[in-house]
């Protein structure tokens, strides 16, 4: 069975097994910082031409970049989310069906069609302001939501499993799979640890854009102060892992793995 991707930009990956689709945070919003000050709203038409298709969305973590588009993923696909107790509080105020939202924790096993998906411990980097960003959800929340209600509990990770190919995406820890997702904007450690411990054949950087910036606009790359940038993540993979294959992802290109 081949395995396909698309980046979909920020974190959010798209994987096809056969006719199978999963999702990764998908996420193509976009809004401003002004979503701070006043509520936002999910672009509805861009979600559904990106992602028209989709049986399965993981998600790593309920911050609204991974999180505020994924209501309307599934009401349009019909999908099932899994993810952590503030992403499924999220989703129901939200108004998606029991039916949809699945809550799962690090060490969870799940079956999705194609699919064998591991729940493990993510990885999030640190970020300014995180008492405003992190922890339990605010009482009496009403939508339409603004940026700062997006509250992370915990970060996820998934090591997930078609035949013949392990994909490793937000670990925190490494464990072997051939093609790994990782995060840009982390630090050299964690990358020397991951590289080495996963030894992939094939490294996909995401989560390396502006998530500020609209679809509609060039990429531009994002930077954070003391944090490997790109290019030095690329030339440590080089050195690390010179026999592996690196693919920088362009947005909805799709790519097939193995």
């Amino acid at each position: 069975m081949s395995l396909t991707f698309r980046w979909l930009g920020v974190a959010g990956v798209e994987l096809k097994a056969g006719e199978q689709v999963m999702a990764i945070d998908p996420f193509f919003t976009r809004p401003s910082l002004q979503g701070f000050l006043k509520p936002v709203i999910p672009d509805e038409q861009l979600i559904s031409e990106k992602l028209p298709v989709c049986h399965f969305v993981l998600v790593t973590h309920s911050h609204w970049d991974h999180l505020m588009d994924v209501p309307g993923v599934l009401q349009r696909t019909g999908a099932v989310a899994h993810g952590s107790a503030n992403t499924c509080q999220l989703l129901h105020l939200l108004g998606v069906p029991d039916i949809q939202v699945k809550e799962i924790q690090v060490g969870d096993k799940l079956s999705l069609g194609a699919f064998e998906v591991q729940v493990i411990e993510g990885q999030h980097s640190w970020i300014p302001f995180s008492r405003w960003l992190n922890g339990r959800l605010p009482p009496g929340l009403q939508p339409p939501l603004r940026l700062q209600d997006y509250r992370m509990d915990v970060c996820l990770g998934y090591k997930i499993q078609v035949p013949g190919m392990r994909v490793l995406l937000c670990a925190a820890k490494s464990q072997p799979a051939e093609v790994l997702f990782m995060v840009a904007q982390e630090s050299k450690d964690y990358y020397q640890g991951l590289f080495l411990g996963v030894h992939p054949h094939t490294l996909v950087p995401i989560h390396w854009d502006n998530f500020l910036r609209s679809l509609n606009k060039p990429i531009r790359k994002f930077t954070r102060p003391g944090r490997m940038n790109l290019p030095q993540i690329l030339k440590l993979a080089q050195q690390t892992l010179p026999q592996a294959t690196m693919i920088i992802p362009e947005m909805f290109r799709e790519y097939t793995l193995g």
